[in-house]
């Protein structure tokens, strides 16, 4: 008997994107009968709702909550499922044809064993529209499994079995509105901890619309959040902290415990962090996109002020929440 799939969505307030992700479904290779969508409406405001009337090829099962965030969107779904496998999906996401039958192979017969699919940024201006999502290179490839380390897994793809999903704890929030931004390696990092393994199938491709990457300003907003939300969750984990490289110079100098070339790093970083220091690039930034948009310096310039507001991101966080284990 063939594998049941609950495609669990968590969605707020954003109707037509959540019909595209929807659409993207309704052509998947694997038998609409074996696989139902399972929308977590998050106290939308903008008639997400309607969307539960519409017809699709699958069995789709619309539930709404007040606005309690991601993580707990995430849990209701997988509470309100009996299929075999839960796939995580946001409502940016789209799938291409073959995505939830290479996903679902991925897992053989393992039991503890978390799969993410290959998933690329969504560029609308380069891109084919959604109805004209392919597999046409997919296809004509084997499948491989890539390892992962579990800080690679996220959660808006990801699959999992059902009852693995309990047995990790399912998703645990950090107590902040909306998006956790960070419940996804809480999760990962508790599987890990539990001997779970972690791949990637090359062959589940999957398109991601992520907003935050459409300009700089979006993009230094969610940096400095993300970062100041982490506090919190290395505070959980303080062991978590050295596994995730984008916080390798933005702590606290450890005098008597980092390196010569360490402790150069982190004080660039500071320096390049400074409210002086990040007007005057953003000012070239605006300069360059006017006159040289093409210019081999904009990606660096963009990579050091994301950087530095992920600096002042989380020292705001460590000012707010206090400090980390033993950081200085």
């Amino acid at each position: 008997m063939p594998a049941t799939v609950s495609v669990i969505i968590p969605t707020y307030n954003r109707k037509n994107m959540l019909r595209e992700t929807l659409e993207s479904l309704a052509g998947q290779t694997l038998p609409s009968g074996c696989f139902e969508v399972i929308l977590i409406d998050d106290g939308s405001t903008d008639g997400t709702a309607e969307i539960a009337a519409e017809v699709f090829p699958f069995t789709l099962r619309y539930f709404r909550q007040s606005n309690q965030g991601d993580a707990e969107a995430r849990n209701l779904g997988a509470q309100q499922s009996q299929a075999d496998f839960l796939v995580f999906l946001d409502d940016d996401i789209l799938v291409e044809p073959g995505y939830l039958t290479h996903l679902i192979h991925a897992h053989d017969r393992r039991q503890k064993k978390i799969v993410v699919g290959t998933c690329h940024l969504w560029l609308e201006e380069t891109l084919p529209s959604s109805q004209n999502l392919h597999s046409s290179l997919a296809s004509d490839r084997m499948d491989t499994i890539a390892e992962l380390p579990f800080r690679e897994v996220f959660s808006n793809n990801m699959s999992i079995r059902r009852e693995a999903y309990f047995e990790i704890g399912m998703m645990q929030g950090l107590g902040f509105p909306g998006s956790s931004m960070w419940c996804d390696l809480d999760f990962a990092y508790r599987a890990y901890k539990q001997g779970f393994a972690f791949g990637c199938s090359t062959n589940a491709v999957c398109w991601h619309r992520d907003y935050t990457a459409r300009n700089l300003e979006t993009r230094k907003k969610r940096a400095r959040t993300a970062a100041y939300r982490a506090v919190v969750l290395f505070q959980k984990y303080p062991e978590l902290l050295s596994c995730v490289p984008m916080f390798s110079d933005k702590t606290p100098i450890k005098w008597t415990q980092d390196s010569p070339p360490v402790i150069a790093r982190k004080l660039a970083r500071s320096m390049t962090s400074s409210a002086p220091a990040l007007w005057s690039m953003e000012q070239m930034v605006t300069t360059l996109e006017k006159h040289s948009p093409a210019s081999a310096i904009l990606p660096q310039l963009y990579r050091y002020i994301v950087g530095g507001y992920i600096f002042r991101g989380y020292r705001e966080g460590l000012s707010k929440f206090g400090r980390i284990g033993a950081e200085g």
